[in-house]
């Protein structure tokens, strides 16, 4: 067993990406904080990543956009048997649909859910990573934060914020110990699709999709080297030079095109 570095606290942690960086987490030493909506795959989450660090593992079943989340998830922390050394901010949520055409409620829980939540979990607890000898930040963004995507604008925004701000905080935190790294994958296959009302999209996240578990390595990877950001996969690393090389315009509105032409018709 890998020598013990401390707790990890990892937001969506009950499927798809969080649950794959969490186990991996776990592999290498790290004791787990795991939060999600779901109770009961949180509890089989524990049971795993307990075999992997010792039984390591807290759980707290709770929804991120309760007001006292934050409070609670603070109170978890200080009642581990450990230092806080890693934030995972993973939890996330996407809507496929013209802008005008979803409603503005779930628009704006989206926008809560991807920015606002991380930003306060990491104001609350950064304090205490940097009392540390050596901490890290995860943020958890998308390719499309590199790009604008018609019929999914809120989504695409709220992972462009995500990036913007790891990037950031990451020169502000210079010299602190905290590292922060942005991990921006493409298709992976965790039910998104199914959560983001895009199973018109399936067969070609089927084919091009990746499963979890390759992105949390290459995550949690690119946050020990100290990378900045990492766009897990050799396709999507491709992919995301070519954006680099081509002109945004013909690289937002072929994409764009794609999405819109599988987009339902209300």
């Amino acid at each position: 067993m890998s020598t013990f570095r401390g707790y990890a606290l990892v937001t969506g942690a009950g499927q798809g990406i969080g649950r794959a960086i969490a186990l991996e987490l776990a592999r290498r030493g790290f004791g787990l904080l795991i939060t999600a909506r779901t109770g009961q795959a949180l509890e089989t989450l524990r049971q795993e990543a307990g075999a992997l660090n010792g039984g390591r593992v807290s759980v707290v079943a709770l929804d991120l956009l309760a007001p006292d989340a934050v409070d609670r998830l603070e109170h978890a922390v200080e009642a581990l048997d450990g230092p806080l050394t890693a934030l995972v901010n993973n939890a996330g949520q996407g809507l496929w649909g013209l802008f005008d055409e979803l409603g503005f409620a779930e628009q704006h829980r989206m926008m809560r859910l991807n920015m606002d939540v991380p930003v306060q979990l990491t104001h609350r607890l950064l304090p205490r990573l940097k009392a540390q000898r050596e901490a890290w930040v995860l943020n958890v963004a998308s390719m499309v934060a590199y790009h604008a995507l018609a019929s999914m604008a809120v989504y695409s925004g709220s992972k462009a914020f995500m990036l913007r701000w790891s990037r950031s905080l990451r020169l502000e935190l210079k010299g602190t110990g905290v590292k922060v790294t942005c991990v921006c994958p493409g298709s992976v296959i965790t039910g998104f699709t199914e959560r983001a009302g895009m199973t018109a999209m399936d067969d070609l996240a089927r084919k091009f999709g990746t499963p979890p578990e390759p992105v949390a390595k290459s995550a949690v990877d690119a946050l020990f080297k100290g990378r900045a950001e990492v766009v897990p996969g050799l396709l999507n690393r491709i992919t995301a030079g070519l954006q680099a090389l081509l002109p945004a315009s013909l690289i937002e509105s072929t994409a764009s095109g794609i999405y819109l032409k599988r987009l339902p018709k209300r």
